[in-house]
């Protein structure tokens, strides 16, 4: 978050009667004068003979609590002052982030995800562990989970409860499916069956794999009609990292045929419903993606800001009669003053 960004989420203090404040210098006013007339021992008082031996005792409070009780009085009343100016929190939101999104993470779990491409690290490790974050990021977005392989599954339905869903992606493991291949078209439609169901105005599907669709009864093309259809975004991370072996290796034509008709028809999925295609090299590139992906789905909505405002009478008179049952109980126990 840049730091224009952060200041914009900071509340703004609002005051609907602030001639009520007028009343703050008469309140310094009168503290001066009762601290003069102290001072010039005009305070009434009651002499009690032998104080020396009621200190000796350890009756004499410190410094600081012998004009606590006046402290707590005083706040006490500036409290009630301020409260009466009708203090409220001004919170200002964009859509996106007062409202939430509806995301479907649909997380490829095949063999080949298993594959080490960087510093011991698989993809589908990489692919979790930047998933965990986005999840734990969004705090007003509803979000679920769908694995697939050769088929696809509902791991997590749309849920708030983000704590969870760190929690299944954690124990992510291709065992939990036992067909081989990759279905892509399978995973987008169950993605999308998920989020027909929400009344959301913003739905998204953020698919995550490294492979080509060759299982499943539906095509990625077909998949991607229903969701354009339902006015749902598919964000497309093609997760086929480089390896070493791929950089030094070449390739034949009839693999780099392939490998150029496969993410033509990645592509293919994110223009079908206005979304996005990333491919990504390095599990750091992965993190980018993601955010990249965070701060595009926040743009859309940029322009539609939200108010809230939050009144703070009542908290205020709530502490303020705190502070005053506190200097009674204490100026009648262990503050009492004598003389």
């Amino acid at each position: 978050m840049t730091m224009p960004e952060w200041f914009s989420h900071i509340p703004r203090l609002e005051l609907t009667e602030p001639l009520w404040l007028l009343l703050l210098p008469v309140l310094v006013l009168g503290a001066w004068f009762k601290e003069r007339r102290e001072r010039q021992g005009k305070s009434p008082a009651i002499l009690f003979p032998g104080l020396e031996r009621l200190k000796a005792s350890g009756f004499e409070a410190r410094r600081w609590l012998i004009v606590l009780p006046q402290w707590l009085r005083w706040g006490a009343l500036v409290l009630c002052v301020v409260a009466l100016s009708g203090p409220r929190l001004l919170f200002r939101q964009n859509e996106a982030e007062a409202r939430g999104i509806d995301v479907m993470l649909a997380l490829d779990i095949s063999e080949s995800m298993l594959q080490k491409d960087f510093a011991g690290k698989s993809r589908l490790d990489a692919a979790r562990d930047v998933a965990r974050n986005f999840v734990l990021r969004r705090s007003n977005d509803r979000m679920g989970l769908v694995v697939f392989r050769g088929k696809g599954y509902t791991q997590c339905p749309l849920t708030l409860d983000h704590e969870v869903l760190a929690m299944l992606l954690d124990n992510l493991s291709p065992r939990i499916i036992q067909d081989d291949g990759t279905a892509i078209g399978t995973a987008i439609l169950v993605a999308v069956n998920r989020l027909k169901a929400s009344e959301s105005l913003n739905k998204v599907i953020i698919l995550v794999t490294d492979g080509e669709n060759n299982a499943g009864e539906v095509g990625p093309a077909t998949a991607a009609g229903l969701a354009a259809r339902s006015g749902i975004r598919i964000y497309v991370i093609n997760a086929g990292f480089k390896t070493l072996e791929d950089r030094l290796d070449g390739s034949g034509e009839s693999g780099s045929h392939n490998a150029a008709r496969d993410e033509e028809s990645l592509q293919g999925i994110a223009r079908t419903t206005g979304g996005g295609y990333f491919r990504v090299e390095d599990p750091a590139g992965f993190d980018q993606t993601i955010h990249r992906i965070d701060r595009q789905e926040k743009s859309r909505h940029a322009g539609v800001v939200m108010e809230h405002r939050s009144g703070l009478f009542f908290s205020l008179l709530f502490v303020a009669v705190a502070l005053l049952l506190l200097e009674v109980v204490l100026s009648n126990t262990r503050l009492l003053r004598i003389p």
